[in-house]
């Protein structure tokens, strides 16, 4: 069993990050090329990929980077058994659970966008999650309509009492089941980027999985660049649009990466918490930028469940920067998108 936070969300959703190097002149009195590092490796079932450049106080190593992520991991992930959200999951109602400091922010902040999103965004999705085969275990069949009934009566923020003053929350039934992943990846983003901006980085690009964070400048020595896949299932690497992107987190998240043939019936792994079963909707892909990660990510599973036209008017709403790639009925794909985004739009928009 691998440590990834769950099987929802966005995890499999790919942003490539897309870097030119800028060709260093032959002059003598031209200062050298930037040095820039990539440390890579595996956590929360995918990759992890940190560019920065090196100087005098910035340096980091992938042991260092490994062991956040554990940490991380042993706090927020699903599939450790012994981790902070675990226990918390296994913990019998009515009875206050301390938090550590990264729990409970991370429990405020999906309880703003649950409230924002009037429920469209859910972390007590856990047990429907689990449902649909997207939790630790496969789903071997579909679930039946009374068993969906059954476990929607767990789902809702409102079954959770949290006490942000003192770190610490308690469950209103034994059955609620709390999943983070639809922002847990974009946290995890901005941790290691927070650490990055600690050891005094001030150019540098976190990615797991394709949430991303940048600061500063790309070795080309402009924004980084960033492609957004097209929304194709295995079209790898075929972009469809390039955002010009620093110092915000980035988030996407897609139907076209992480979903099941059930009994001849496509499953997407977009939960809707208010209905119990997977979103309906023609929306293929949605793209968030946002200061943090973790937000860029909750907004844009939220917008997933939403729908093209109230995914947008949502993210007008909230003035946020949002692309959304919808299927049309010919099998185009057409992009929808606030205003604020046109700011990181690489080519002009058509």
């Amino acid at each position: 069993m691998d440590s990834r936070v769950s099987g929802v969300g966005g995890w499999l959703t790919l942003l490539m990050s897309v870097v030119f190097l800028a060709a260093c002149g032959s002059e003598a009195d031209k200062d050298p090329a930037p040095s820039y590092r990539n440390v890579e490796g595996a956590t929360m079932g995918t990759y992890y990929r940190v560019q920065y450049r090196e100087g005098q106080t910035c340096a980091t190593s992938q042991q260092t980077l490994d062991e956040l992520l554990m940490a991380f991991n042993q706090s927020l992930s699903t599939y450790i058994p012994d981790s902070e959200i675990s226990e918390f999951n296994r913990a019998n109602a009515q009875s206050w659970q301390s938090l550590s400091p990264r729990f409970s922010a991370v429990l405020q902040a999906a309880l703003q966008v649950w409230r924002q999103s009037e429920g469209a965004f859910d972390v007590t999705i856990g047990p429907l999650v689990n449902l649909w085969g997207f939790g630790p275990e496969d789903m071997v069949e579909l679930p039946s309509p009374e068993a969906q009934r059954l476990t929607s009566r767990w789902v809702g923020m409102d079954q959770l009492q949290l006490d942000a003053a003192n770190s610490a929350a308690q469950k209103n039934a034994d059955e609620v089941y709390v999943d983070l992943s639809a922002l847990a990846k974009g946290l995890g983003v901005d941790e290691l980027a927070e650490h990055m901006a600690a050891k005094g980085c001030t150019d540098f690009m976190v990615d797991i999985g394709g949430e991303m964070r940048t600061r500063g400048s790309s070795p080309a020595n402009r924004p980084w660049r960033i492609g957004i896949e097209k929304p194709v299932p295995g079209a790898r690497s075929s972009i469809q649009r390039v955002l010009s992107v620093s110092g915000q987190g980035v988030a996407t998240s897609g139907d076209y990466r992480n979903f099941r043939e059930v009994d001849g019936i496509r499953v997407d792994h977009v939960i809707d918490p208010r209905s119990g079963q997977p979103a309906d909707n023609q929306v293929a892909s949605v793209t968030v930028i946002h200061p943090q990660a973790m937000y860029a990510d909750a907004y844009a599973t939220t917008i997933m469940v939403l729908g093209g036209d109230a995914g947008l008017a949502f993210a007008e709403r909230l003035n946020l920067a949002v692309l959304i790639i919808e299927k049309s009925t010919d099998g185009a794909f057409v992009e929808r998108y606030t205003p604020p985004m046109l700011a990181y739009f690489v080519a002009p928009a058509s």
